[in-house]
């Protein structure tokens, strides 16, 4: 089962959890799962359809722009980033 990694400003929703094991074969469903645990957090990430702007998701290290339909390979560590922006 993915582990998803959770930034500061998320960890409340999830009862102060660094990281939280969720099932899911796709970015969509680990999200939904992990809504399921930490109710909310779901609106929290997503937003029509997408990873909101203001964030990043690494998958095994690797981030990317990464859709709903991502697959996820079981046991994938998923980081969710708040996003840098830099100039």
């Amino acid at each position: 089962m993915p582990t998803v990694r959770l930034p500061a400003l998320f960890r409340e929703r999830c009862g102060g959890a660094t990281a939280v094991t969720v099932e899911g074969s796709t970015l969509g469903e680990v999200l939904l799962a992990l809504d399921r645990r930490c109710p909310g957090i779901f609106e929290l990430l997503v937003e029509g359809g997408s990873i909101r702007p203001e964030l990043a998701v690494a998958i095994d290290g690797e981030t990317g722009s990464y859709l709903l339909d991502e697959p996820v390979p079981p046991g994938a560590e998923i980081a969710i980033l708040p996003a840098i922006a830099g100039g």
